[in-house]
């Protein structure tokens, strides 16, 4: 069986060696923030309801990739002798994750007070859907509304493949909690982030945020940067079907691109709107799409202008199939 592989695979040591985290989380995030920390040297502890199975079993291979090396304690917080074994391990614990709603969290004692009573150096990572001081800080939500709520959505013509809301939210609260450590390590008082994945839907969209604000100009799919406003930013098609991810936004890059494709006409045009920006990007599509990619791939590669290739799932990861016993 393969191993999921590292999320931090240049780092080369282990920042976090030494903290006891405890996740008490299911489904996406919160273990996902737990596999974050894990990979940078952290020992974590999964701490699961012996009778309620975790959500993500359901999602395909997610529970063992969300999971794999921490060490799990079936735990029913409702029981007086296992919430005493669970505060055993918030005792020595440096970090708690979790993503219950305010009244699951007051009946698994999982609220500030009551941990922070046990362990004052403790620092909590909780993450929620929507901020706690607001109108919907017990509304029931999963990433698709978020993304939805947030005005993200109309940022894609389809559902994202990816979950944002989740991710970036993860993220966020991994920071949150090693820097909270960090803090707890110099001042010996422990601390609790809140981390809404609405909120933080809305931070990975602050530039475009602003943008609208000061010129009214909305980010939908195909007006922005990112999206492929400009001919030089865009995908286009080879001859033999691929797709291809033209990056050239520098000068520099487009000018090597242009003379690749043997349009130098359109050099002072990559970032071309209206009539003459379609006529740019007609342009780079004819030349691309007279040839098969494996023609233009030596050259590119020769000219380095950030022009690759889109692949596909087989080309690039090993299928190794289920564990066994799976």
């Amino acid at each position: 069986m393969s191993l999921p592989p590292r999320l931090f695979p240049t780092i080369g040591h282990s920042p976090l060696s030494g903290r006891l985290i405890l996740d008490c989380s299911t489904l996406l995030p919160g273990p996902f923030v737990g596999k974050l920390l894990l990979d940078l040297g952290a020992e974590v502890v999964k701490v699961e309801h012996p009778s309620r199975p975790d959500g993500s079993l359901a999602m395909g291979n997610a529970y063992e990739y969300l999971n794999h090396g921490k060490r799990i304690e079936k735990l029913d917080l409702a029981v007086p002798a296992e919430r005493a074994r669970f505060d055993q391990l918030a005792r020595g614990a440096h970090g708690l994750i979790e993503g219950f709603r305010p009244n699951a969290k007051e009946k698994l004692g999982l609220t500030e007070e009551r941990l922070h009573g046990i362990n004052p150096r403790l620092c909590v990572a909780s993450l929620v859907g929507y901020p706690e001081d607001g109108p919907w800080r017990d509304r029931a939500g999963h990433n698709l509304n978020f993304e939805a709520v947030t005005g993200l959505l109309s940022m894609f013509r389809e559902i994202p493949a990816l979950p944002l809301a989740d991710l970036f939210a993860a993220y966020g609260a991994a920071l949150a909690l090693a820097a909270s450590m960090d803090q707890a390590e110099r001042t010996g008082r422990g601390s609790r982030s809140v981390i809404a994945m609405s909120e933080a839907l809305k931070d990975v969209q602050g530039l475009w945020i602003h943008e609208y604000r000061r010129s009214g100009h909305v980010p939908s799919p195909g007006a922005t940067l990112m999206s492929g406003l400009y001919p030089c930013y865009r995908i286009y098609v080879a001859g033999c079907g691929r797709r291809v991810s033209v990056g050239a936004i520098e000068a520099k890059f487009w000018k090597k691109l242009c003379a690749v494709l043997g349009i130098p006409d359109r050099i002072p045009h990559g970032m071309s709107l209206g009539a003459e920006g379609e006529r740019t990007a007609e342009a780079v599509q004819r030349a691309l799409g007279s040839r098969p990619w494996k023609t233009w791939e030596p050259l590119f590669e020769a000219a380095d202008c950030c022009v690759e290739a889109a692949v596909e799932y087989p080309e690039i990861y090993a299928k190794v199939g289920p564990p066994d016993g799976v």
